[in-house]
């Protein structure tokens, strides 16, 4: 919650945070306020009747798809399937041979294998690996 808030719904903690303004001062913080009143009314009343439309709407299609002589959840199934995108492989960009022979190769993505730090620590560089 705000300070204002808090200050506004305690009745002495109120006082103490208008003792000093002038009643000029007091009139004109409460016709902003009442001003402030009446706009968030008109909003609840808009919301409200916003949310009353759609609920007609709402209604209107259910009872179309009744007529049609199916079911919502003929559209929207709870076994649909997912689909799920399946990334292609990337090209190897870096390639060593170790000191066993073994050729090692890296894509530049995601951690840096163990040979390559290996390499990287002891002096070489990427570059000089690139493929």
């Amino acid at each position: 919650m705000t300070e204002f808030y808090e200050i506004a719904r305690n009745k002495n903690r109120f006082r103490a945070a208008c003792k000093d303004l002038n009643v000029e001062q007091l009139e004109t913080m409460a016709n902003h306020l009442s001003e402030f009143i009446e706009k968030r009314a008109q909003e609840e009343v808009a919301l409200a009747q916003n949310s009353a439309k759609k609920d007609a709407e709402k209604q209107a299609i259910f009872a179309a798809i009744a007529e049609a002589g199916l079911t919502p959840e003929d559209f929207f199934s709870a076994e649909a399937p997912k689909i799920k995108k399946t990334r292609k492989p990337v090209a190897p960009q870096y390639r060593i041979t170790d000191p066993q022979g073994t050729t090692h190769q890296w894509s530049g993505r995601g951690r840096t294998p163990k040979a390559f730090e290996y390499y990287f620590n002891n002096g070489g560089s990427k570059d000089s690996c690139r493929i």
